[in-house]
Parts: structure tokens; C-alpha cells; sequence
């Protein structure tokens, strides 16, 4: 069985320790490596290229963001979650724009690290539910005027686009909607794509923020109802 290799990444050693253990305890997951510091992470990135990197976004040396961003374009297949605060909306914003595609509150469950750490290696985001609403509470009161790129959407993505804004999953929506999973999915990439998103959290940001939900929601919660 082909092990899921994992980079943890945290300046505090108790808390490093303790994901390491948890994660270690999985048994398609593997803990390849820890790092303390932002040289530490590059130099292990180097050494064994993982599939997974668990980060803090508050790493002493202070460079973080800086890391995850250059993650993603030399080790494009490494999916990096970040533990940040969901108090810490700065962080937040500069994790999304630096390309982590999993954030989740440094409370979170070893259970819910876990849950995340599979759902990313598919491609998938994962924001935690803290974290999501205060991405849109932030993206809605940052515009004054809408932005128009849902013109782009046909009636199907957007009726999908206020599903994904409802917070629901691809399984859920695929039900909802009476399509298959793989349907779904290929519509939720050219939704994000049209839109010029990288992940569903933004989207989602940008249908309430536009209050695009308003004349489809009704008809959206009766279907899954």
C-alpha cells in the first residue's frame, strides 16, 4: 500500500510532536520528516519531495506565507495545509493568496486533520467552517460595487455556485441536483476557472458578496429539501 508522505512544519515543539504522533498512527499516512523553521522546510521539501505539507502560518522565522508560495510552483504537487487562527484574518487572506488549499483552526481535532489531509491529497479544498466565514464576511464588506464575471456562469454553474456559497460538498450537490460526482466536479473546476478562483472558499466569498444567492436559494434549499 502506497503511504501518503507528510511534511509537519510547526516552531512549536510540543505541537509539532503531537500532529506527528497522531498522523503516525494512520496507517496509509507517513511522517517523513518535521521542520521548525522556514530554511528547515525547503531544505526537507528538497530531500523528500511529500504529498502533503502541515504548516503553521506563524513559523518563527516568519516566512510562512513566503514558503507556501514557493511550494506551489516548484513542488506543484504538494497540497499545503495551513493552522492558523481563525481570529488572525490577515493570515487567513495571505494563505489563500499564497495557494494553500487546506486552512484549518490550530484547535482542530486530530480527526478533522486527518479528514482535511485526505481531502486535499484529492484535489479538493478544504476550509474549515470558522475560517470560511470570515473569508465571505471579509470579501462582502471589502467591495462596494459587484463585479460582473457571473456573466460568464450558465444557469447550471450558477445554480452550483450558490450551492458551493451554501456550504455544500460535491456529494451533496450531486444529490441535490440528480448528476454524478464527476459531473459536479468538472463543473465546480470550469466555475472556478471562469471565475478566475482558486479554490471554493472564493467562490463561494464572491456569490454572497454579490448577492447572487438571492434569486436561486429558495429554489436550491427546496431541491435539498
Amino acid at each position: 500500500m502506497k503511504k501518503l508522505k507528510i511534511l509537519v512544519a510547526d516552531s512549536h515543539e510540543v505541537f509539532r510532536l503531537g500532529i506527528s504522533f497522531i498522523l503516525k498512527r494512520v496507517e496509509d499516512f507517513e511522517v517523513i520528516g518535521e521542520a521548525a523553521v522556514c530554511t528547515d522546510v525547503m531544505k526537507k521539501m528538497g530531500q523528500y519531495n511529500p504529498d502533503i505539507l502541515v504548516m503553521d502560518s506563524r513559523l518563527n522565522d516568519g516566512c510562512a506565507v513566503e514558503v507556501c508560495k514557493r511550494v506551489n510552483v516548484k513542488y506543484p504537487d504538494t497540497k499545503t495545509i495551513m493552522l492558523i487562527s481563525p481570529s488572525d484574518e490577515d493570515s487567513i487572506f495571505e494563505a489563500i493568496s499564497a495557494g494553500a488549499i487546506g486552512l484549518l483552526p490550530k484547535q482542530m481535532k486530530g480527526e478533522e486533520l486527518i479528514r482535511a489531509i485526505r481531502m486535499v491529497h484529492e484535489g479538493k479544498s478544504m476550509l474549515d467552517p470558522s475560517i470560511t466565514s470570515k473569508v465571505i464576511a471579509r470579501v462582502k464588506n471589502s467591495f462596494s460595487a459587484p463585479e460582473k464575471k457571473d456573466v460568464l456562469l450558465n444557469p447550471q454553474e450558477r445554480r452550483i455556485l450558490v450551492l458551493i456559497a451554501d456550504g455544500k460538498t460535491n456529494k451533496e450537490i450531486a444529490q441535490i441536483l440528480m448528476l454524478s460526482n464527476n459531473t459536479i466536479k468538472n463543473y465546480v473546476s470550469g466555475i472556478l476557472s471562469k471565475l478566475n478562483f482558486s479554490n471554493r472558499a472564493e467562490a463561494a466569498a464572491y456569490a454572497v458578496k454579490n448577492n447572487l444567492t438571492k434569486p436561486y436559494s429558495k429554489a436550491a434549499r427546496e431541491s435539498s429539501g
